[in-house]
């Protein structure tokens, strides 16, 4: 139990709640006190759940349950957004809990969001002058977001090698248009998935995405499948590098037919149903295929059942052949 914890600031994330209650222990180190007494590391959000915030949300039990503790204090609702809950099966909230401390996507590749934890200069000024200190906001965690709407300026990222609250006098840099509208089109896709059942969120964006590229199933001695696939791989690949989707990956320029689109955890493994790769690679995925107006059409249709094998009845058009060939050849 954590005694006599500090109030929590406005839309302030746990981790920054346990760096100003270890201003107020004896600890000399911020990373002393969350190894030795919480056996927790806070290096980054994507580090979801550590004991130190059970800890935390027990001190603050009378006031809210451990699940509006979770919505209101962390990114675990931004994570768990097209995770296949059956990897937590039967488990116990704190079960629960303790796996997505130690859950890892299944994926190679970085996604820039999660290496620091991040601030907006202006909110941080604001927040010292207001409150006598600085913090960390939830909403600058989520892995979709990488402007400041209050402010419309970029976040900047923290020393990714230590925990601290976020520092004063650093520069702002003004978001550009495009910057904004990305903010905006993720953010809208991210609500609409919320609106669709957590159970059925990933099958259904993944059964549309088939639809629209028109693989099902990928045998290697079938010509068609091999170029098919190729050729999508391709149209995606070239489609990252025009896309507003680079700065959100650390994964170095991509080219057509070159890593990671044609990699054993290219196209086929990003769609594979059983794995669970970091809802960043599906957002981008959704974003480049699909429209909203898609998403929203498939839940007139009501699923028999939530096996990820189980397909959407037709609502989107395939990409034809011809347009891919097209594509490839320009």
């Amino acid at each position: 139990m954590i005694y006599q914890p500090p109030v929590p600031l406005p839309g302030e994330h746990a981790a920054s709640i346990m760096y100003r209650y270890f201003q107020m222990t004896r600890f000399t180190k911020f990373e002393t006190m969350i190894k030795s007494e919480y056996n927790s590391k806070l290096d980054s959000p994507r580090r979801l759940w550590q004991p130190a915030f059970l800890m935390l949300a027990e001190s603050f039990s009378s006031k809210y349950s451990l699940a509006r503790f979770i919505e209101k204090y962390t990114n675990i609702t931004d994570y768990s957004l097209l995770l296949d809950e059956s990897v937590f099966k039967d488990s116990s909230v704190e079960s629960m809990l303790n796996k997505l401390s130690g859950f890892k996507f299944h994926n190679a590749l970085n996604v820039s969001q999660d290496v620091s934890w991040r601030y907006c200069p202006m909110c941080a000024r604001e927040d010292d002058e207001k409150f006598g200190t600085t913090y960390f906001h939830v909403v600058h965690q989520c892995f979709y977001k990488r402007v400041c709407r209050k402010h419309n300026v970029l976040l900047e990222k923290s020393d990714p090698y230590h925990f601290s609250l976020p520092p004063l006098g650093t520069e702002s840099v003004a978001a550009s248009a495009s910057d904004m509208k990305t903010e905006a089109v993720l953010s809208s896709w991210v609500d609409a998935l919320k609106e669709i059942p957590q159970e059925e969120r990933k099958i259904r964006a993944l059964n549309l995405i088939h639809q629209k590229i028109c693989i099902f199933s990928y045998d290697r001695k079938n010509p068609y499948h091999v170029q098919r696939v190729q050729y999508v791989q391709n149209r995606l690949a070239k489609r990252f590098n025009r896309s507003h989707f680079m700065a959100y990956f650390e994964w170095g320029a991509l080219a057509s037919g070159l890593y990671p689109l044609n990699s054993v955890i290219g196209l086929m493994g990003f769609l594979d149903p059983a794995k669970n790769f970091h809802p960043m690679i599906y957002l981008m995925l959704i974003d480049l295929f699909l429209k909203q107006d898609e998403l929203d059409l498939s839940m007139q249709y009501s699923l028999a059942s939530t096996k990820a094998i189980e397909r959407v009845p037709p609502v989107v058009s395939p990409i034809e052949i011809e347009d891919l060939i097209n594509d490839n050849a320009a």
